[in-house]
């Protein structure tokens, strides 16, 4: 399946039902909207399926997106995110994406740590710790191990040209298997993390280019990001 075949099918969370015969014609522009219809309207639809479009509930998509949220450490959300903008920033990354990333990895719980092994915010190997310089002393303490998985995030996202699905099927499983596959591999766990950290990232106001890729220089002027039930907006002068 191509990444704009994913990016319909995962983005689109609030897909209505489409005749069971009518074929289905899409693209995801600049802000991660899709659009859809039944016939191409211009130049940027593409066929995204012959027949019926997959029925997707909207309501369960968004659940499962709200057990993420509600799993979170409020109170270290609050206390690490000015820490976590200033790495994004650092890194050339949106702030969004790398809320979306910790909040899957580990809901803002610091001394988290996988059966795997992978431990804190960010949910680091030993391995890849040791790769950006963090020692197995130092890679519960937040600032390093933010600061080495958003290098590694930076890292995957040039790697795979900037192509979002890739680089976070990277993070989860390995940039070894997909370089090898060119796709997200068909693990359950890691096309679920792709599904997941995807979707905080557009409801966080980030924002996938009709290609799947991020744009060539992250805008980090407007951070958004849940801290309860509802979204705070913060604007910033920020340059790189």
């Amino acid at each position: 399946m191509t990444v704009f075949l994913r990016t319909l099918f995962f983005v689109s969370l609030g897909l209505a039902a489409w005749q069971a015969h009518a074929d289905v014609y899409g693209f995801v522009d600049e802000q991660g909207e899709v659009h859809l219809a039944d016939k191409p309207l211009d130049a940027r639809y593409r066929l995204f399926k012959r027949g019926a479009l997959p029925t997707a509930s909207s309501s369960a998509a968004t659940a499962e997106l709200g057990r993420y949220l509600d799993a979170r450490d409020q109170a270290a959300l609050k206390r690490l995110t000015p820490l976590i903008e200033q790495t994004a920033r650092r890194h050339q990354l949106e702030p969004a994406l790398l809320h979306a990333v910790i909040t899957v990895e580990s809901g803002y719980h610091a001394s988290a740590a996988s059966p795997k092994g992978a431990q804190g915010l960010m949910q680091l190997m030993p391995d890849t710790a040791a790769r950006f310089g963090v020692s197995a002393e130092t890679v519960l303490e937040p600032r390093a191990n933010l600061d080495a998985g958003a290098r590694y995030l930076a890292f995957l996202l040039g790697l795979f040209d900037r192509r979002l699905d890739l680089a976070l099927a990277a993070y989860n499983a390995g940039e070894g298997v997909v370089q090898r596959l060119g796709r997200i591999p068909p693990y359950e766990e890691t096309e679920q993390y792709v599904k997941a950290v995807r979707g905080l990232y557009l409801r966080q106001g980030g924002r996938v280019l009709a290609d799947g890729r991020l744009r060539a220089k992250a805008d980090a002027s407007l951070v958004r990001f849940t801290t309860s039930d509802a979204t705070r907006t913060e604007t910033e002068n920020t340059s790189y």
